[in-house]
């Protein structure tokens, strides 16, 4: 049994967004094996503290955050930009969650901290004060290659310049504090091969997002007749993505098939978000799942990013037949043609949602092979298993 304190850059519950419900899943996965979970995470205007309905889950992890703001300030991005420091990084350390830390940190023993994302990584040294077990980075994405991505896709010249800056200003703290902690878990093979190439030489484990198949609803075969994208919009490479699918893919599949349907959904979707023809914004919907069991072809029209995308096992997880950018399902070790429908430029793309719709049972069948797939790599028991021994061997 370890003693293990969870810092999260954001609640893990309620489950907004992929990020939360991987951090959910290690909690949960932790707590299952036995071990003493206390979580404490920044909430912020974006990711709001809700308390935790589940009052076993409460008391079992004495789950709690503290209000940080981190809505960009101009006088503080030109300072960073000046200075070279990150802004990304700085906007999440916040003197109130030190204190707070800091208290935890006098009272309790801990033989495990466990950081999640690099956006906590600013309270390490504070930690290493009070902790003499490991402190461990779990990289939700190797996360200066998202913004490397968002820099390449902007056309417009100073808004790509100032992007730059702030990829360079990020990639310059990721590779720093890489050897400052004692091992990193990784979310794919391609993230671990990153930072491996990037100078890290700590002990690397790879832990993708996980899911309890026994939860999730058996598909109820019913042949798919739209197309959907499901993702929270107050995420850049989401709103880029939806973007790309809707000027540059949409037109070719509604002139090929004019009743064809594409449903938006998803948090955070802006107000004035236009439709267009074929199109229907629901933005946020109260049951992710029960969108995600929609009988519907899920786009996944990713271009820039890290890390897994967890929307894409969850699609997957319902037998989604899914139509993707390579990115979209970059480190789920999936085979395209087999598992789903990969398509990297917008004229492929709509062919191949086209084929989709043309073919709803081959898509169906696809959809089948890509569940039994993620159903054997991404059980959350095993995953956990494995993460398990990795952080003992840390402590011993």
């Amino acid at each position: 049994m370890m003693r293990i304190l969870q810092l999260c850059h954001k609640p893990p519950r309620p489950s907004r967004d992929g990020g939360c419900r991987a951090m959910d899943a290690v909690t949960r996965g932790l707590l299952a094996a036995g071990n003493e979970v206390r979580v404490l995470a920044a909430c912020t205007d974006k990711h709001p503290f809700v308390p935790p309905s589940d009052a076993a889950y409460a008391e079992a992890t004495r789950f709690e955050a503290v209000y940080i703001d981190t809505r960009v300030n101009a006088r503080d991005a030109l300072t960073h930009l000046i200075s070279g420091e990150s802004y990304n990084v700085a906007r999440f350390h916040h003197g109130d969650l030190e204190e707070r830390l800091r208290w935890i940190l006098q009272r309790e023993v801990f033989d495990l901290v466990l950081l999640e994302s690099l956006f906590t990584v600013p309270y390490l040294p504070l930690i290493r004060n009070y902790v003499d077990g490991p402190v461990v980075l779990r990289a939700h994405n190797v996360e200066h290659r998202i913004w490397e991505g968002l820099a390449a896709e902007t056309e417009a010249l100073s808004r790509r310049l100032y992007l730059k800056l702030l990829t360079d200003q990020l990639a310059r703290y990721e590779i720093s504090v890489l050897n400052d902690v004692d091992a990193v878990v990784a979310i794919s093979d391609e993230d671990a091969a990153i930072f491996r190439e990037l100078g890290c030489k700590r002990p690397i484990h790879v832990t993708p997002f996980g899911y309890d198949a026994g939860a999730i609803p058996r598909p109820e075969g019913r042949l798919p007749d739209h197309v959907f994208h499901f993702g929270s919009m107050d995420w850049e490479p989401n709103r880029e993505g939806v973007r790309w699918l809707q000027e540059s893919v949409w037109p070719t599949v509604r002139a090929a098939r004019p009743d064809a349907r594409l449903v938006l959904a998803g948090r955070n979707f802006p107000e004035d978000w236009p439709a267009g023809p074929g199109v229907e914004v629901l933005g946020e919907v109260d049951d992710a799942w029960s969108m995600l069991n929609r009988n519907g072809i899920m786009a996944i029209p990713l271009h820039a990013g890290s890390g897994v995308r967890i929307k894409a096992i969850e699609g997957l997880s319902t037998g989604r037949p899914i139509v993707s950018t390579r990115l979209g399902m970059e480190g789920l070790g999936l085979e395209p043609g087999v598992h789903y429908r990969e398509a990297n430029t917008a004229e492929a793309f709509a062919a191949e949602l086209l084929k989709a719709l043309e073919h709803p049972r081959n898509a169906l069948e696809m959809g089948a092979r890509g569940r039994a797939a993620a159903e054997d790599r991404f059980e959350n028991a095993h995953l956990m298993a494995g993460l398990l021994v990795f952080l003992q061997e840390l402590t011993e």
